[in-house]
């Protein structure tokens, strides 16, 4: 049944001859599922809906890089709030009154020593990378005895406790414990009884591999673990003769993590809040030699690159805009051919019977009937239905029932019905114009 469509909509070609997109508020072709109306709906809003998106996504990216751009994710950074990060030491020793400065070199770290007054500084000295020569390392303990100050070296290596002080000696190592006593008459350690050695989960610790803890030998020895683990008899705590250097070797006492087990906070506070100022130093790349560092792409690039290359980016925007593409006027351009109503008419056929697009043919065929009816009663475009039905049925002396049913009847289930209300649409026509 699909060959005879074409013909039964040519019938009706002047039902195709009024323009679908007709602003009459009564005629409007139902031409729009839920699935449409979201489409047309998208393409009328997704501009304004993408700038939003993407004003969104950038108010959270800023408000974001702003919220975290005074953290660091190191490891015993005083703005660390992570486990591992020593943020909350650092902010109980500034509500002490204690003056905090981080240093990244040993060169702001001399500098701010000698800056302080005699006797006023501490030293906390980190260095997880061994990125110190053992010369650097000697220059930071002889600034930290000519300026009267204390240092606190955390988890350092074999050859950089040498050179803090001859009294030091590596003890190996130990796995960690839940609890280790003081054993040792020192003040600082008497007063925090006891610390926390990290127990099974002291991979926190990342001065030693493996999350081991690092034992220290020197004038006085403090929280030994048991003899049978510590068979070299060190500690995790050991100072020097002079009591001004001390080497810890669990850098969990002063994290985050296990700052609030055991006796670590009151060990903390006490090596690190005895004097005014704190110089909180984390050996950094900074501290490598000029000599020793690899030159950086920027040493490399000869120094006329630089303006080359701007002055080659501002040609390149110039041009651009010179010969870029634009939308100029709109021009009126003859059209090649003419084409026919009657050729544009079948082909809409063709295709409305390809697509088997029988709802959407018999409501254009409706819609141009019942135009055409309305002007030719003079009723106007803006004529409601129900009064178009009345004078079409007094005008053809149909029932009124008879007249509704053809023109805002039920929508056809096939072809055949469509077939026939073609034919029925054509016929009323010709009554109403032959009154």
């Amino acid at each position: 049944m699909t060959a005879p469509l074409p013909a039964a909509i040519e019938s009706t070609a002047s039902a195709l001859a009024v323009p679908e997109s007709s602003n009459g508020p009564v005629f409007q072709a139902e031409n729009s599922t839920p699935r449409q109306r979201l489409a047309h709906w998208w393409r009328h809003w997704r501009f304004w809906l993408i700038v939003g998106a993407v004003f969104v996504l950038l108010s959270v990216l800023t408000f974001l890089a702003a919220t975290s751009g005074n953290r660091s994710l190191d490891a015993l950074a005083i703005n660390n709030p992570a486990p591992a990060g020593a943020q909350a030491a650092a902010s109980v020793l500034e509500n002490q009154g204690v003056n905090i400065m981080a240093t990244d070199s040993l060169a702001k770290t001399t500098a701010a020593l000698s800056h302080n007054a005699y006797g006023a500084s501490t030293v906390l000295f980190y260095d997880p990378r061994n990125i110190l020569t053992p010369a650097q390392v000697s220059e930071l303990a002889a600034s930290v005895e000519e300026n009267g100050s204390r240092l606190l070296a955390i988890t350092p290596g074999p050859l950089t406790l040498k050179r803090l002080s001859p009294d030091f000696s590596a003890a190996g190592s130990t796995a960690g414990s839940s609890r280790v006593d003081a054993g040792c008459t020192n003040a600082d350690a008497q007063a925090a009884r006891s610390i926390s050695g990290g127990g099974t989960t002291s991979a926190l610790n990342e001065g030693p591999p493996s999350g081991t803890l690092r034992l220290y030998k020197g004038a006085q020895t403090c929280f030994s673990p048991a003899s049978g683990s510590s068979p070299a008899g060190g500690g995790l705590l050991a100072s020097n003769s002079s009591g001004d250097i001390f080497a810890l070797g669990f850098s969990g006492v002063v994290n985050n993590h296990y700052l609030d087990q055991a006796g670590n906070a009151a060990l903390t506070f006490r090596l690190l809040g005895s004097r005014p100022e704190l110089l909180w130093y984390t050996a950094s790349l900074n501290d490598i030699p000029p000599a020793q560092s690899p030159p950086s792409l920027a040493e490399l690039t000869p120094t006329w690159m630089f303006p080359a290359a701007a002055w080659l980016m501002l040609v390149a925007v110039v041009g651009a805009l010179w010969r870029g593409r634009r939308n100029g006027p709109l021009v009126q351009e003859p059209l090649p051919v003419i084409v026919k109503a009657s050729e544009t008419m079948a082909g809409r056929a063709r295709l409305y019977q390809d697509a088997r697009a029988v709802e959407t043919a018999t409501n254009t065929l409706r819609h141009a009937s019942m135009t055409r009816l309305a002007h030719a009663l003079r009723l106007g475009h803006g004529a409601e239905p129900a009064a178009v039905v009345e004078a079409v049925a007094i005008a053809s002396r149909r029932p009124s029932t008879q007249v509704h049913a053809i023109l805002l009847g039920a929508a056809p289930t096939s072809e055949k019905d469509m077939l026939t209300i073609a034919a029925e649409l054509a016929a009323l026509e010709e009554e109403v114009a032959r009154r």
